[in-house]
């Protein structure tokens, strides 16, 4: 399969398609299990937080913020933006957008890791946690891919991967591959977000300045394909023939396209814009309060100079 193949029309993508035996489309999964992943979550924190006896180790707006992930990312997971997704183009980049960009950010903030590993049940900590993390391979392969530069490729691949046509079309015609898809998007954007916030006891190697030049590059590979999407005359997936929302039907594929592209570029920019105003912000107070500290220690030093003076003509 050449480039061409790859970034095929729509019609061409079904092509791809309708020789393929028809039970091929037929698997469908009623619960995702990346929404199994992100409830589990949930009741391992409530578990977690009962499992601390004395003062939380959170506070109360974490704990919100938290929930908060959660329920955006289950609520993208579940109807009516699930369903939809597989009819419109732009709620697909919605629901990408809710989980990628929102939801695990959100998580973040809630230092998920320390506390849902404290609502794991000790038997299970003991036999299955535990033995995972001493095992060497896998710490190692973990210390690997949460790597700064490693888990931006990775998120960027899973990006740009399940957006080009020929792969975007698999997940959208065959629910096991967009299950796929769902983890992928979910385990890459965990550990990118990780190293733009610091979720104890995990602490990023990025000194904060560095963490802004981070998501820009994160925010100009973005804008990349959202151009493309947005500007493209053809439209790249295989759309056409799915059944649509009477209220769409006034409109065509490429308006969806576009429109998706849109999203990705207007919204999905603001988010990251925001979140380098926010390092920004905590960045330059951090170093407001050190030149502050600096000036009282040089004051107090000269208001001590005389007293030093004084007590050495004494002598």
């Amino acid at each position: 399969m050449n480039s061409f193949d790859l970034f095929s029309s729509t019609a061409e993508a079904h092509n791809l398609y309708d020789p393929l035996p028809a039970d091929t489309f037929e698997l469908k999964w009623i619960w995702d299990p990346a929404l199994l992943l992100f409830v589990l979550l949930g009741i391992l924190y409530v578990r977690g937080l009962r499992a601390f006896r004395g003062p939380l180790p959170v506070k109360p707006w974490q704990i919100g913020l938290y929930f908060l992930g959660i329920t955006i990312i289950v609520a993208a997971l579940l109807p009516p933006i699930d369903p939809l997704a597989d009819q419109l183009f732009f709620v697909h980049m919605i629901q990408h957008l809710m989980i990628t960009n929102i939801g695990v950010p959100l998580m973040m903030f809630g230092v998920p890791f320390f506390i849902c590993v404290r609502g794991i049940s000790p038997g299970v900590r003991r036999n299955v946690y535990f033995p995972l993390v001493r095992s060497r391979p896998l710490r190692w392969l973990f210390n690997l891919v949460s790597r700064p530069l490693v888990s931006l490729f990775l998120f960027q691949a899973a990006y740009w991967f399940w957006h080009v046509p020929y792969f975007y079309n698999l997940a959208l015609l065959n629910d096991a591959w967009h299950l796929v898809e769902h983890a992928t998007f979910s385990i890459a954007s965990i550990l990118l977000w990780r190293n733009i916030i610091d979720p104890y006891p995990m602490k990023s190697p990025l000194k904060l300045p560095v963490r802004m030049l981070y998501m820009m590059g994160l925010m100009a590979a973005n804008v990349i394909l959202s151009a493309f999407l947005s500007f493209s005359d053809d439209v790249w997936y295989a759309y056409v023939g799915r059944p649509i929302p009477a209220w769409w039907s006034e409109w065509s594929h490429l308006d969806d396209q576009r429109l998706g592209g849109l999203l990705m570029w207007v919204p999905g920019e603001f988010i990251d814009f925001f979140v380098v105003t926010v390092i920004f912000a905590v960045w330059s107070s951090g170093v407001k309060k050190k030149e502050e500290a600096a000036r009282l220690r040089a004051a107090q030093d000269s208001a001590a100079e005389p007293e030093k003076s004084a007590e050495m003509a004494g002598t």
